[in-house]
């Protein structure tokens, strides 16, 4: 026959285990704080008894309640990383929306959602998008916002008269072609592919992926690891990361200077124009193949330079 305490004690450990459950199966991190917090008080305040040996139930009790909470939340949290960065598809878990409304463009277009973008740059001057965003339409100016995080966002859109695209999202996939006055993309993870002219462009994000034909003005990228694969023809070119990974022509660049601490690839120079390549970097290997002869100033910093 159990005591009194004993009693006391055994239905203390049933409502600690209740609270256990509830916090291990909600998403709300301060409730599961909160949570946490009380299953330690109430064991606290139950071994009054035994009050030598508090500071060490407080201690087994974090563990116990604690930790398996935040590898919960933080298990989320990775597992929603992998998803944006594309990684590991298995845990996508994403729906996709395709196009069911139509909407005529203006010369310029902002679209900042929660969830994924994947835009497709066609001819025309109609946009295409999932009718569950919010469109707000002002002079000369298209906004459209909304959307879920676990959601993938379809969208179509015209470049006849386009001059400037915004798109902002947790990843974003954007193909086709294009010639634009400003194109600037900011997610966690971006894919740009296809052949694009603009004025000047501008991407942001942990991931960057580039493959295709670019050509401008100015070109901006900034980003952890940052990946380029083409043919690149701006006047003036900063690529700041990580790690950076070239596989690309540059073609009549005035001056292109890339910062990062691993820079690593290859880099063919073309044209008819004197170029400045600058490399700043604690390691990697680039080989540079010259195609304009003493047109080309190059400057490399910790990153050894392969000359063909």
């Amino acid at each position: 026959m159990f005591s009194i305490v004993q009693s006391k004690l055994f239905g203390t450990l049933i409502t600690i285990a209740a609270l256990g459950v509830v916090g291990w199966f909600t998403p709300f991190a301060p409730l599961k704080f909160i949570v946490a917090l009380a299953s330690i008080v109430i064991l606290a305040l139950s071994m009054k008894p035994y009050i030598k040996r508090i500071a060490g139930l407080v201690v087994l009790s974090i563990v116990i309640f604690l930790v398996p909470m935040t590898v919960n939340l933080y298990s989320r949290v990775i597992f929603q990383a992998l998803e944006n960065l594309n990684v590991w598809p298995y845990v996508s878990v994403q729906t996709e929306r395709k196009p069911t409304a139509t909407i005529r463009i203006e010369p310029s277009i902002s679209i900042s959602i929660d969830g994924s973008l994947e835009v497709s740059l066609v001819e025309g001057r109609s946009l295409e998008y999932p009718s569950e965003l919010k469109v707000r339409s002002l002079q000369d100016r298209l906004e459209i916002s909304g959307g879920v995080s676990s959601r993938k966002y379809v969208l179509r859109i015209g470049t006849d008269g386009l001059k400037t695209l915004q798109l902002s999202a947790t990843s974003i996939s954007l193909k086709g072609e294009g010639s634009l006055e400003e194109l600037e993309l900011r997610a966690t993870a971006v894919n740009v592919s296809g052949n694009l002219v603009s004025t000047r462009l501008f991407v942001d994000g942990t991931g960057v992926n580039m493959s295709g034909n670019f050509s401008g003005e100015n070109l901006i990228v900034d980003g952890t690891g940052v990946n380029l694969n083409g043919k690149f023809s701006f006047a003036r070119t900063k690529i700041d990361g990580t790690g950076v990974n070239l596989k690309i022509e540059l073609s009549n660049c005035e001056s292109v200077f890339v910062d990062a601490v691993g820079i690593n690839g290859t880099i063919d120079v073309t044209g008819t124009l004197p170029t400045v390549l600058v490399l700043n970097g604690t390691g990697g290997t680039v080989t540079v193949r010259n195609k304009i002869g003493n047109k080309l100033q190059l400057q490399s910093s910790n990153v050894k330079i392969r000359s063909e």
